[in-house]
């Protein structure tokens, strides 16, 4: 497995400041000890997103996102543990060195990751072949410069069976890294390349790193004209955008993205000075496209083909943005025509124009609908179409607003377009309460007991954060573990156990990386944000502790009550049963003896 020194670790945590790190994507304000924001997870006016410069932690009132600095990197790059260390470690020019323990090959990932660079390189390389100086002619006539060939890494997979192959193996990569990259096929035959006389397309991920290719078919018969990189532990193609990691920032300082269909497209835009610019990677445009982009922008530009396939694919993907309360617009190419052949043609100008032109999500819709709403048929048809998709939108002001928008453009009255849009609702919240009451259980005595409990749960972590060593160290030495219930809280007071009994308070941003699982680091720092204001005494972390072992007890008391009444049990279990409860019943009358408060 690759590893990276606890020391590099805390170099990068300490050098990453919170406040610093967020700012270089969220405009933050400070008021009172925090620092406000407009949330980049997610849709919002009001900043809910809150950073705390004391604790290097983040928290979304509103979504939950929460988490330090590295938490904040992976989130938002959409970028793994290791390469957000390695993102951070370059932004602070920090040396960062993954060694790999002895006797043990690097780790998967690791090893996808270094097998696509090495044939990134490779497939660049050949180029300068004699087979591949065609391919190079041929970029070079469709517009492409040798700086932008170089930049993205395009290349040319050999008209080889094995070529790729060959250079691989000598990189000494495990059987199984070779057999997962999704670029060695394997078949009666044996093993050969997956992409062969084909113009290669480097597909990286938001950090840079080269996760897949697309390969363009080139003077071959071939009814396959792409063939794309398939899924890997690496690569997921509805979550990742071409080009990205180039056009990112330009997105952010122009704060709109346009989005195009082809990788030619994308390096036509770009290589012209139109640079916040992405494309969609071998799939049509989906949430996770959606969700990715709304890190860095809200207002969307589909530019897709000016054929009927392209404007209808433009309309799909426009739907799918307002979903998640982003705002599209639909640029109109000529007819016949692609983004990449109208600025190579024409150059940057024209199509800039069209951009500043664009048109809304709905005008659009309504002026290149499939339907014919000159007739009443036609025109209800739309508009019953139209609602199918505003119904998707979570928020209902924006809900109301697209309702509205559409009752303008079609000139249908606002009362029978809400009519039918509340109707639709209706029957979409009856079918999601009939699916509730179908999951739905018989409350047991420990879900009705779950409100207090989680309560005291909440406030055990809370304690774990005080700057009262007495009141760490009493937790540390009399809190059992096996007494929590709740998944979250006992992940968290796992990581956080250690560090109690240490004269430092413990470094919240610590336990977030040390806790895997989001649901965890959401919950701890909902809980510790504004820890500073509880009154914090040795007296209340005494009666949480008592509540806790109180609540384990009458809980265990029920279930071994419960085995008693089995048929099925042994007198020798019986006895054993007996024995634990007489046991638990003295810690019970212990506990009301000491006069110790309980629940």
């Amino acid at each position: 497995m690759a590893r990276i020194s606890e020391q590099t670790i805390e170099q990068i945590r300490s050098s990453a400041d919170i406040v610093e790190v967020v700012s270089g994507y969220v405009e933050l304000k400070k008021r009172g000890r925090n620092f406000f924001g407009l949330c980049p997870f997610h849709n919002e006016k009001s900043a809910s997103f809150s950073v705390s410069q004391e604790r290097q932690i983040y928290k979304c009132f509103g979504c939950g996102a929460g988490g330090g600095s590295i938490n904040f990197i992976m989130e938002i790059e959409n970028l793994d543990f290791v390469d957000s260390l390695r993102h951070l470690a370059d932004q602070y020019g920090i040396q960062l060195e993954i060694d790999n323990i002895p006797g043990q090959s690097r780790d998967l990932v690791t090893q996808l990751m270094d097998i696509h660079e090495n044939t990134a390189m490779y497939y660049l390389k050949n180029l300068g072949t004699n087979e591949g100086k065609l391919v190079f002619q041929h970029l070079q006539d469709r517009g492409l410069t040798k700086e932008t060939i170089q930049f993205f890494k395009l290349g040319y997979s050999m008209d080889s069976f094995d070529a790729l192959k060959n250079n691989l193996q000598e990189g000494k990569f495990s059987t199984e890294s070779l057999s997962k990259c999704g670029l060695i096929l394997n078949n009666e035959r044996g093993y050969f390349d997956r992409f062969r006389a084909r113009i290669m397309f480097s597909i990286a991920n938001t950090n840079g790193k080269t996760i897949a290719f697309a390969g363009r078919v080139f003077k071959k018969e071939d009814p396959a004209k792409y063939v794309n990189s398939p899924e890997t532990p690496i690569y997921n193609k509805s979550k990742i955008l071409y080009g990205l990691w180039a056009s990112k920032e330009d997105i952010r300082k122009k704060e709109y993205a346009i989005v195009v269909e082809g990788y030619l497209d994308y390096l036509q835009l770009y290589q012209a000075g139109i640079k916040n610019v992405v494309a969609v990677s071998g799939t049509s445009f989906t949430d996770e496209h959606a969700k990715l982009i709304k890190r860095f922008c809200k207002r969307i530009y589909m530019a897709y083909d000016g054929d009927t396939a392209g404007v209808s694919a433009a309309i799909r993907a426009g739907y799918i943005l307002i979903k998640f309360g982003l705002e599209p617009k639909i640029v109109s190419i000529p007819t016949g025509k692609d983004p990449d052949d109208w600025v190579k043609d024409e150059g940057p100008e024209p199509f800039n124009n069209a951009v500043e032109n664009a048109s809304g999500l709905l005008k659009f819709h309504t002026q290149n609908t499939r339907h014919d709403i000159s007739s009443p048929t036609g025109m209800s048809q739309f508009i019953q179409r139209v609602i199918g998709d505003l119904l998707l939108i979570e928020d209902p002001v924006l809900r109301e607003l697209h309702a509205r928008s559409l009752a303008s453009l079609t000139g249908v009255s606002e009362e029978s377009i809400f009519q039918s849009l509340s109707g639709l609702l209706q029957q979409k919240n009856r079918r999601a309460q009939f699916k509730q009451k179908e999951s739905v259980t018989a409350p047991t005595k420990a879900l009705v007991e779950a409100s207090p409990l989680r309560r005291i749960e909440d406030e055990l972590i809370q304690l774990c954060f005080v700057k009262d060593i007495n009141i760490r160290t009493l937790l540390y030495e009399r809190l059992d573990v096996k007494w929590l219930h709740s998944p979250s809280v006992k992940a968290i007071f796992d990581a956080v156990y250690i560090h109690l009994h240490s004269e430092q308070t413990p470094n919240a941003s610590i336990i977030m990386n040390e806790l895997k699982d989001e649901s965890h680091r959401r919950k701890l720092s909902a809980l510790i944000f504004d820890v500073e204001k509880i009154d914090a005494t040795l007296s209340m972390a005494t009666q949480c502790v008592n509540r806790l072992e109180n609540y384990w007890l009458k809980i265990r008391l029920d279930e071994l009550r419960e085995k008693l009444k089995s048929t099925n049990q042994s007198q020798e279990t019986d006895a054993t049963v007996i024995v634990e409860i007489a046991e638990l019943q003295t810690r019970f009358r212990k506990l009301k003896s000491n006069n110790r408060e309980i629940v």
